[in-house]
């Protein structure tokens, strides 16, 4: 089927998401929630874009390709909203990226950068504080406090994370039975290097 992204005309196959058929035409599109080959839920709402038809914006993440469909990815629209959206999950991360993970590892810092997001634009009512990495299993650590809660550690194991509480108060836990199942791959896709393998 034809599609449109931009002024750019693209083949796409049933059943492809929108950020795959950019991607593989070599169009950018950000995104800290979607990782291609895992489960994942549009929840950081950095990956927008408007429909053209309808002037709707969605994410591209989750929204199936039509034939005939045309989007805009890089419009000021697009880019303010993708802008407030960082700015949303900035606010609930702490800002130094510490050892072992470095900053460029970091895609919300990326992201951040590139569309000139603020730290401070909706400061939390009380400071995000450090707390000490969790240990999972042999090298495998998870550093609550620079989680983002995009889920992909959350739909991508059977015995492992799993969300807890609403709103702020939202995290992601570990179980206190055995994590045995939790894949250390997720360390490679996890967005702000949360998830992490290291020798503490």
């Amino acid at each position: 089927m034809k599609i449109k992204i931009n002024t750019q005309e693209l083949d796409a196959p049933e059943g492809e998401k929108l950020i795959e058929a950019a991607r593989r035409n070599g169009i950018e599109i950000p995104s800290l929630c979607y990782a291609a080959g895992y489960q994942h839920q549009a929840s950081c709402m950095v990956c927008v874009v408007k429909d053209c038809a309808t002037g709707q914006i969605v994410p591209s993440c989750s929204t199936v390709v039509a034939d005939g469909m045309a989007v805009d990815s890089e419009s000021d629209e697009v880019k303010a909203l993708r802008r407030q959206s960082l700015e949303l999950l900035l606010s609930d991360h702490i800002a130094a990226c510490r050892p072992p993970c470095k900053p460029e590892q970091c895609s919300l810092r990326k992201h951040a950068l590139a569309y000139s997001a603020k730290w401070n634009r909706y400061p939390r009512y009380s400071a995000i504080k450090a707390t000490q990495p969790q240990h999972i299993k042999d090298n495998f650590w998870f550093d609550v406090t620079k989680c983002i809660r995009c889920g992909l550690c959350v739909y991508n194991t059977s015995d492992g994370f799993t969300f807890k509480n609403r709103g702020f108060g939202m995290e992601v836990v570990l179980p206190e039975e055995s994590v045995k199942n939790v894949d250390e791959s997720l360390c490679e896709v996890c967005p702000t290097q949360a998830l992490f393998l290291a020798k503490l």
